[in-house]
C-alpha cells in the first residue's frame, strides 16, 4: 500500500516546488522594472558573447585562407550539403537550382566583385544564399548570417560552416509567432558585429515581415554595422500613403494578417525615403516588382556621392503569392 503512495507523494512534492517557484516569482515580479531589467541585462550579456565570437572571427588571420581552402574543397567535391526540403519549403524557393552556384558566378550581378568582401546576411535563413556565395568566385573572406529560426541556424553550423570555417551563422533570438515563439522574448536584438564591418548587408524577405518600430530598429542597426562604402540590399512591400486619407502620420504601415502581423508588412513609400535618410543612407538603386505589390529591391549606401533616385510606378503584371501560406507550416527544429 505504501508503495502505491509513493507517485502520488513525488507529485505533491513536485507541486510544492512549482507552487514556491510561483510565489517567489510573483514576488519579483511586483518589484517595478525587476524583469525588464533583468531581461535587458541577458541579452546585453548574450550580445557581448556573440560580439566578442563575432569579432575573433572577423580578425582571424587565417580568413582569407579558410576562403580559399573552402572554395578549393567545395570545387574537388562538386557538391556542398543541401538543406532538407522541409527547411526550403519554409524560406521561399526550395528548387536545389535556386542554392547553387555552379559556375561561380556573382550572385547578384548588379553589384561590383568587391562589394561581396564582407557579407552579413540578415534573415540568413537555411543557408540559401551563404551557399551560392560559397561556391562564388571570388568567395567573401568573412560572411555572419542572424536568423531567428534556431533549427536552420544549427543546420547552417553542422553543415556549412565545416566546409567553409570563415561563414559564421547565429541565432537572433528574438519573437516572432510562427518561427521563434515566446512571448518573454524580445522584439529587438543587436546584431552580435561591430560598427561599419560589412561591405555588404543583406536583407531578403526580411522588411517585409517586420512591424514599424521593429523596421526603423534594423535599419538602423543594418546602416550602422555597413562599410561606408558598403551597399545594403533589402526587399520591401510598398505602397502610397497619400492614396489612404484616413492614415495619420503616426501610421505607416499596413499588415494583413491580425493574428500575426509579421506574416507580411507593406510600408509607405515616403516614410521609407525619409527613415534611410534619417539613418545616413542613399537609396541609389531601385528594382521594381516582377509582380505588382510584391517584393521592391532597394539598394542603399552611406556614400555620398551617388544621387538618390525617385521610386518608379508600379506597372508589373497584377498576381497572386500567399505569405501566409509557408508560415502555416510545422516548424523544423
Amino acid at each position: 500500500m505504501s508503495d502505491s503512495l509513493k507517485p502520488d507523494e513525488h507529485f505533491s512534492r513536485a507541486e510544492l516546488r512549482y507552487r514556491i517557484a510561483d510565489f517567489i516569482n510573483a514576488r519579483l515580479r511586483a518589484i517595478p522594472y525587476f524583469h525588464s531589467t533583468l531581461k535587458k541585462v541577458a541579452n546585453w550579456l548574450q550580445y557581448r558573447r556573440d560580439l566578442r565570437r563575432a569579432k575573433a572571427a572577423s580578425k582571424n588571420s587565417a580568413t582569407r585562407s579558410a576562403a580559399a581552402s573552402g572554395t578549393k574543397l567545395v570545387q574537388q567535391n562538386g557538391e556542398l550539403p543541401l538543406p532538407p526540403i522541409e527547411m526550403r519549403r519554409l524560406v521561399g524557393p526550395f528548387d536545389p537550382e535556386s542554392y547553387g552556384n555552379p559556375k561561380g558566378d556573382l550572385v547578384y550581378p548588379w553589384l561590383p566583385k568587391e562589394t561581396y568582401e564582407t557579407v552579413f546576411d540578415f534573415g540568413c535563413g537555411c543557408g540559401r544564399v551563404a551557399r551560392q556565395l560559397i561556391l562564388q568566385r571570388p568567395c567573401p573572406t568573412s560572411y555572419v548570417g542572424v536568423d531567428l529560426h534556431a533549427g536552420m541556424i544549427r543546420w547552417c553550423n553542422d553543415y556549412l560552416h565545416p566546409v567553409a570555417p570563415h561563414f559564421n551563422f547565429y541565432h537572433h533570438d528574438v519573437f516572432n509567432v510562427s518561427f521563434n515563439p515566446g512571448r518573454e522574448k524580445p522584439l529587438t536584438a543587436p546584431f552580435p558585429v561591430a560598427d561599419a564591418q560589412f561591405t555588404l548587408v543583406n536583407a531578403l524577405s526580411v522588411f517585409t515581415h517586420l512591424t514599424e518600430e521593429q523596421a526603423k530598429y534594423y535599419l538602423r542597426e543594418c546602416a550602422r554595422i555597413l562599410h561606408p562604402q558598403g551597399v545594403l540590399q533589402a526587399s520591401w512591400f510598398l505602397f502610397d500613403k497619400p492614396d489612404l486619407p484616413m492614415m495619420d502620420e503616426g501610421f505607416n504601415a499596413l499588415y494583413i494578417s491580425y493574428a500575426d502581423p509579421s506574416a507580411a508588412v507593406i510600408f509607405d513609400r515616403g516614410w521609407l525615403r525619409d527613415a534611410a535618410r534619417k539613418m545616413g543612407l542613399t537609396i541609389y538603386k531601385v528594382i521594381p516588382p516582377g509582380i505588382r505589390g510584391y517584393h521592391w529591391l532597394l539598394l542603399m549606401t552611406r556614400r555620398t556621392d551617388l544621387p538618390e533616385v525617385e521610386l518608379p510606378p508600379d506597372t508589373a503584371p497584377r498576381g497572386v503569392v500567399n505569405p501566409l501560406r509557408r508560415r502555416e507550416t510545422t516548424l523544423i527544429e
